[in-house]
């Protein structure tokens, strides 16, 4: 039985190497694509500068962040899906104030963590 376990890790090992170790393709489902799909559409709302329907996005974005959060904490280093965190506090304030260079930037800075995070 062990024997067995041990060919079957070897196999999958082998696999991944083969295939590059492309590994977000294999850890990215599509409730991952979700969060970069809602930036996209944050982006968009703000650069048309829908304030309601970005604060509505926001939040949506923030209760899918915190369930695929447990992910991103095995996936990057603790620095990172802080970073996001923080990002999305300031994308609020930014949000409220309604300024659109600040809201901007603070998506593109999630978007780009979350990137970062899952082609480790």
């Amino acid at each position: 039985m062990l024997m067995r376990i041990k060919q079957l890790i070897g196999i999958a090992m082998l696999i991944l190497l083969i295939t590059g170790c492309n590994v977000e393709q294999i850890v990215k489902t599509e409730k991952d694509h979700l969060l970069f799909q809602q930036t996209s559409i944050l982006k968009e709302q703000i650069e048309n500068e829908e304030w309601d329907e970005v604060s509505k996005s926001i939040t949506h974005f923030e209760k899918n962040y915190s369930k695929r959060k447990w992910k991103l904490q095995l996936l990057a280093a603790i620095g990172d899906y802080q970073d996001i965190e923080l990002h999305i506090v300031s994308l609020k304030e930014y949000a409220k104030d309604e300024d659109k260079v600040e809201s901007l930037t603070s998506i593109s800075q999630i978007r780009h963590l979350l990137t970062i995070i899952y082609n480790l």
